[in-house]
């Protein structure tokens, strides 16, 4: 049985990753309140950190029959990031004070996660070029404060100093690979892998179906590549809402106390795993993206929630 070589070697070949960022923006004000901005923002990746296994390769695998993986670090990744990238940001309007951001990009690459992750064919390294691991296509987010106004009835404590706060998230999901894990394996497509698929979720059922398994072939591929690129598809987008009401009361001309009240996940949607090793072998996604990422269980990812607190102002 061929051995498992697993030391980590360096190509003396080996050089440092460089970087080129570019952008190009517009600005426009919009009477005395509001500026909007869009532009074109991207970047390149060279001389990227990726590990082969060298062992495919002739020269080693005549020289080395007795083991089956030899790894090796080698400077030979390349990616590249476009997007196109807009902002509304409102300064202050009666009180009134937002930012809404919309970005619509694309990252690909040879691999993401260079670490004890080996291309299918380290002798075809092209082959593994595709959306990044992280590659998130769409994302929309805005938030907005407002301070409300004081009522001349009642009490100034109570009256006065009330700010509500929110935060909008919303975000297409990243890409996976069909079975676990960032490795990909070699597959046929056979079919469109979200026919007649519900998307509903059921904690019976362990989660929700993502895609059918049945429409690919990872056993008995056509080639040893098969002809289904990596991360192809996209698992579940991510939505919340957040929002926060504050009091704040003076006590002297430099001393406050804040009283706040921060919900999260305000409309309580499930909010399922995202990426690489979310979408399990047999297409359901069990996992939440709090769960998924080891999150404490509160704040934004997790089912709706809430904390109350007080901080003093000095």
């Amino acid at each position: 049985m061929p051995l498992s070589y697993n030391i980590y070697s360096v190509n003396q070949n080996f050089r440092a990753p460089y970087f080129f960022n570019y952008n190009l923006q517009v600005e426009k004000s919009l009477g005395h309140a509001a500026v909007f901005q869009i532009g074109y923002v991207g970047s390149e990746g060279r001389k990227l950190s990726v590990v082969l296994n060298i062992n495919q390769f002739a020269q080693f695998k005549t020289q080395y029959p007795q083991y089956g993986t030899i790894t090796q670090m080698n400077s030979v990744g390349t990616s590249n990031y476009n997007s196109l990238q807009s902002t509304l940001r409102i300064r202050s309007w009666h009180g009134f004070t937002s930012q809404f951001a919309y970005t619509w990009a694309h990252a690909l690459d040879l691999v993401s996660e260079y670490r004890a992750v080996l291309p299918l064919d380290s002798t075809n390294l092209k082959a593994e070029y595709g959306n990044g691991d992280y590659d998130t296509r769409q994302n929309f987010t805005t938030s907005f404060t407002y301070d409300v106004p004081g009522s001349s009835h009642g009490p100034r404590m109570l009256t006065h100093g009330w700010q509500v706060a929110s935060l909008w998230s919303f975000h297409t999901g990243q890409p996976f690979n069909i079975r676990n894990g960032f490795s990909r394996p070699g597959c046929d497509l056979l079919g469109d892998p979200f026919s007649g698929v519900s998307h509903k979720f059921s904690a019976a059922s362990g989660g929700e179906q993502w895609v059918n398994p049945a429409a690919f072939n990872c056993k008995t591929p056509s080639t040893f590549l098969g002809n289904l690129s990596r991360n192809k598809f996209y698992a579940p987008g991510y939505g919340s809402v957040d929002l926060s009401v504050f009091k704040n009361i003076p006590i002297r001309e430099r001393l406050k106390i804040q009283l706040r009240a921060e919900m999260f996940n305000l409309l309580n949607r499930i909010n399922l795993a995202s990426g690489g090793g979310s979408v399990g072998s047999k297409g359901f996604v069990s996992d939440t993206i709090g769960d998924f990422n080891g999150a404490p269980g509160i704040g934004p990812g997790e089912a709706f929630n809430m904390q109350l607190a007080a901080k003093v102002i000095f």
